[in-house]
């Protein structure tokens, strides 16, 4: 995987502004689309919806967090590396999020199908990211 300012020596990240309100949207959707998400059941039609969901609700975190640093991503990857700078995350926790981008990537760009184990898998592990980026969040919001 690429270090992070490699993504913005390329392009994919640009330093910008410090954005509060767009964190504060992106923070508002990761709660929401969580919550929906995990109402769903889990059935061999809803596999893919739920993962995709967890997995972008998870984006949308890391997206928020972005934006309080002051930068934009254009990349999924970027956005993953980008929170290796926080000691919150433990490395096999961002391990785990780069593998659920790249599961996400093989069901929506090459028709590969997501089985229940993969929805198991991300569902026991969201809430712990979760609740990382959410004390990240209000950590970096609070330092303005």
């Amino acid at each position: 995987m690429k270090n992070f300012e490699s993504f913005l020596k390329s392009g994919e990240v640009k330093k910008v502004s410090k954005d509060f309100s767009l964190a504060a949207s992106l923070n508002k959707d990761l709660r929401e689309r969580a919550e929906f998400i995990l109402s769903l059941e889990l059935t061999e039609k809803s596999a893919k919806t739920i993962f995709e969901g967890l997995y972008e609700a998870l984006r949308e975190g890391s997206e928020a967090i972005l934006a309080l640093d002051g930068f934009k991503s254009y990349s999924h990857e970027a956005s993953i590396q980008f929170l290796r700078k926080f000691s919150e995350f433990a490395e096999w926790e961002l391990n785990e999020m780069d593998n659920f981008r790249k599961i996400r990537n093989g069901s929506k760009y090459y028709g590969k199908p997501i089985d229940s184990a993969e929805v198991e898998r991300i569902k026991k592990v969201f809430p712990l990211l979760k609740e990382k980026l959410d004390k990240l969040f209000i950590s970096l919001k609070t330092e303005k």
